[in-house]
């Protein structure tokens, strides 16, 4: 069952308020270069939470930080549940970043390079490693790059401990603990404080909670239904089955009329004949 968590018990792994906070440009920008050790000059925002809507497909997906530099497109995903399909989900993610870009007028050749950032409070892969980074390589000889621009960097926040960099290691436990143990992550932390005391986003809260639940609903209805389909068909191809079953065993029609009658192919006939040893001669 969906339940909405109260806005006065978000916290900066809430997938709303990380986005709210995500919008302070400092803390974006800082929260980037802390991630990816090296240093932004600035950011610039395309939207928050940005949906992007592919000319060719009815599905969209919803971005968390989305934010680019001179030089690179960066996706930041807060991720609190291991739904097992983070591999298709980068690979969609990356597919619709670029063609948002190409649908803009971009050339191939102009494509920056991107950045698709997973902070997992959840361990992916099982291996206990803090950071998973993603390219593609040959997997013949492993010295031959595809050289894509394309990277995908996977956290996993409950390995923090095994970090080494200091500020790395305190921005990743406060992640997966909420404990604010460093300046920076006592900023963000006062930054999501600040946030819940403002009444127009609490509104704000509530009616993406509703519009995120509708969604949810609507999708378990529609799987309901398809699969009360589904068994109402495989019911249907069931009778037929033992429809024909019954006429091979009384052997008082030829195949060609069981087909006929039962609406099944000559093939399928045949074989549930050769099942029962009925002959067919």
């Amino acid at each position: 069952m969906y339940t909405i968590k109260p806005f006065e018990n978000l916290t900066y792994h809430d997938d709303f308020m990380f986005g709210v906070v995500m919008q302070d440009e400092e803390i974006c920008r800082e929260s980037l270069e802390c991630i990816l050790d090296f240093k932004i000059d600035h950011i610039e925002y395309a939207e928050h939470q940005k949906t992007i809507e592919p000319l060719y497909t009815s599905h969209g997906i919803r971005l968390d930080v989305y934010v680019q530099d001179e030089n690179r497109v960066y996706d930041v995903e807060i991720q609190n549940t291991d739904e097992q399909d983070l591999g298709r989900r980068t690979r969609y993610y990356q597919s619709m970043i670029d063609m948002d870009s190409l649908l803009r007028g971009q050339d191939y050749s102009e494509l920056k390079e991107s950045i698709i950032i997973f902070l997992c409070r959840f361990d992916p892969f099982k291996k206990q490693i803090p950071c998973y980074t993603i390219k593609r390589l040959c997997e013949q000889d492993k010295s031959v790059k595809v050289n894509d621009a394309a990277t995908v960097q996977i956290f996993n926040c409950t390995a923090y401990d095994k970090v080494k960099n200091e500020k790395l290691r305190s921005f990743l436990k406060f992640v997966q603990t909420d404990r604010a143990e460093s300046d920076f992550t006592r900023r963000v932390a006062d930054m999501v404080e600040t946030q819940k005391k403002i009444e127009e986003l609490k509104q704000t809260y509530l009616s993406w909670s509703l519009h995120d639940r509708d969604v949810r609903h609507a999708g378990i209805k529609e799987g309901r239904e398809q699969g009360i389909a589904i068994g109402e068909e495989r019911g249907r191809s069931e009778a037929r089955l033992e429809a024909a079953r019954n006429m091979l065993i009384k052997n008082k029609l030829s195949l060609e009329e069981i087909s006929d009658y039962t609406d099944l192919s000559l093939e399928t006939i045949k074989q549930l004949a050769d099942e029962l040893k009925v002959p067919t001669e």
